[in-house]
């Protein structure tokens, strides 16, 4: 069985769309060897992972992230899940995206880690602790991807880059989302959600496959080159 995707038009070419922003994140994970010593060890390629994130990882601002992700944790904390939407990290995940892995994680009993999953000032407290941990958040990662490879073993990806994309737009958008929803918000006329630093438009899942093309390979265990540090096409 197929991806019920129609064929990749013409992928548009996004260097100047995406700018140092995207440069600086393919740079930040050249650097960091560590998450993709981790993501060999847990057998997911680097390169599929990465793409999920890199949308994300552009609109990422430590200086945001630090006063307005600050007030907002604090909110989620002692108020609950209607202020769990902000986002936090280099990855840009949310409260509610990381409580969504958990439940999911937990209840298909996919590995040794255990989370309070109830509704507590508690509960809330150690998730928001966790995402605030690089570690943390690529295990988040390492989860959403193992869990996304268990809920579509069925589907026969044409490439890599289709995979990409679909797993992109599901990080993106809600990957408790079904697989046609997903598919509408990929390919439909109406694109992903903007960044404030970016002026034009453009759908997650181009980006995560502009990244596949042009930087992917840098993170394979079998490129010559090994992690090397600078990013390509600049």
């Amino acid at each position: 069985m197929f991806s019920q995707t129609d064929p990749d038009p013409l992928l548009p070419d996004l260097s100047n769309e995406l700018g140092n922003k995207y440069y600086d994140a393919v740079d930040y994970l050249l650097k960091n060897t560590w998450m993709v010593d981790t993501l060999v060890e847990e057998k997911i390629k680097p390169d599929l992972a990465f793409s999920a994130v890199i949308p994300q990882m552009i609109r990422y601002s430590a200086l945001r992230d630090l006063v307005e992700g600050g007030a907002l944790r604090t909110l989620y904390i002692q108020s609950g899940r209607k202020y769990s939407h902000y986002t936090t990290g280099r990855f840009q995940m949310k409260a509610s995206f990381a409580e969504l892995v958990e439940r999911n994680y937990s209840r298909q009993k996919m590995g040794p880690y255990k989370f309070i999953l109830s509704n507590t000032t508690k509960a809330r407290g150690e998730r928001a602790r966790r995402l605030e941990s690089e570690k943390w958040q690529l295990r988040y990662l390492v989860m959403f991807v193992k869990l996304m490879d268990k809920r579509y073993a069925h589907i026969k990806w044409k490439n890599d880059e289709d995979k990409a994309r679909f797993y992109a737009t599901a990080f993106d958008v809600g990957f408790n989302r079904d697989m046609r929803t997903i598919e509408r918000i990929m390919t439909g006329k109406t694109l992903s959600r903007r960044s404030k630093q970016i002026k034009s438009k453009y759908r997650t899942g181009d980006v995560a496959v502009w990244f596949m093309v042009n930087d992917g390979h840098r993170f394979r265990p079998d490129h010559s080159g090994g992690a090397a540090t600078g990013a390509g096409n600049n």
